[in-house]
């Protein structure tokens, strides 16, 4: 009987008020990390490696080796934007097409490489290249194509289209950035103000997302594809932005700018000749269709 009494208060003190907060907040943990283990297996299970889901490519000349890597990004839909990020109204996107993209931003090594110079005013061949226009990464796209010509097996690079790039970034996790919603973890991932001394720091140095990409969040900004302009509210398949603008679309926020700089979601923009100190890029790989008739 004593025994039986001795539980009884055991269990009313656990029901006590600081108590059940501790429990709620326990379960509101849980809940959030079983939501964002959700999202990595999901991520993981779309991208089960097929015997084509990594390409390397390389850059090098006179028998060095220059490695730029790449992985395959399966078709999919996810919803792009967020409610609280400006001319980024949440909307269904489906990518109808695999793709793949640089696991890393662009080094100075690899723009060189292509270029023949280097832009960029802090210098190191595995920082991120910056100080590059919208204009200037069209060219080193273009020549890219040209020299490596003879390794795209039947595809094209180019600068991914915002949907491409926010789908990459996500790697099916809908919350702010792609390991969910808590800033505490945000230095795990990023460079960004709060922990990179506002400069650059060498590519893939941090945590990679699900899909293995690195430096999505922070580091430099990216540009993409597309004019800016408001995103639509309807629901839309392999969206490429305004057909005309004043801007193009940068994305991922910068080792200068703030958490909510890098955020998923987060945009940005600027005239494609501007050439901005922590502007870079990142490449991505898409399958040229066969002629019509093939």
């Amino acid at each position: 009987m004593k025994r039986t009494f001795r539980i009884c208060i055991a269990i009313a003190l656990l029901l006590t008020p600081p108590a059940l907060f501790a429990l709620e907040h326990v379960n509101t943990t849980h809940h959030a990390g079983h939501r964002h283990a959700q999202a990595m297996a999901w991520a993981q299970d779309e991208q089960e490696n097929e015997g084509d889901g990594k390409i390397v490519l390389d850059l090098g000349d006179d028998g060095k080796e220059l490695k730029m890597e790449f992985v395959k990004i399966k078709a999919g839909t996810f919803t792009m934007g967020a409610k609280e990020i400006r001319d980024a109204a949440p909307h269904e996107v489906t990518i109808s097409k695999d793709y793949w993209i640089q696991t890393t931003e662009t080094t100075q090594a690899q723009w060189t490489a292509v270029m023949g110079s280097n832009p960029s005013t802090r210098r190191s061949a595995d920082l991120p290249v910056t100080g590059v226009s919208w204009v200037d990464c069209r060219e080193f796209i273009k020549r890219l194509n040209d020299k490596i010509a003879d390794q795209l097996d039947g595809k094209t690079a180019g600068m991914p289209t915002e949907a491409q790039w926010e789908y990459a970034c996500r790697a099916g996790e809908p919350g702010r950035w792609c390991f969910g919603d808590d800033q505490m973890l945000l230095g795990e991932h990023s460079w960004y103000d709060k922990n990179s001394g506002r400069l650059m720091h060498p590519v893939g140095k941090k945590k990679a997302n699900a899909w293995g990409l690195f430096d999505m969040h922070g580091n430099a900004y990216e540009w993409c594809e597309d004019w800016y302009g408001p995103y639509p509210s309807e629901t839309i398949t392999d969206p490429t932005g305004p057909t005309n603008g004043e801007f193009r679309c940068l994305r991922g926020g910068s080792s200068n700018y703030s958490a909510h700089e890098t955020r998923s979601a987060s945009r940005n923009e600027n005239r494609p000749s501007t050439r901005g100190h922590n502007f870079g890029l990142r490449v991505v790989l898409c399958q040229v269709p066969p002629p019509a008739g093939e």
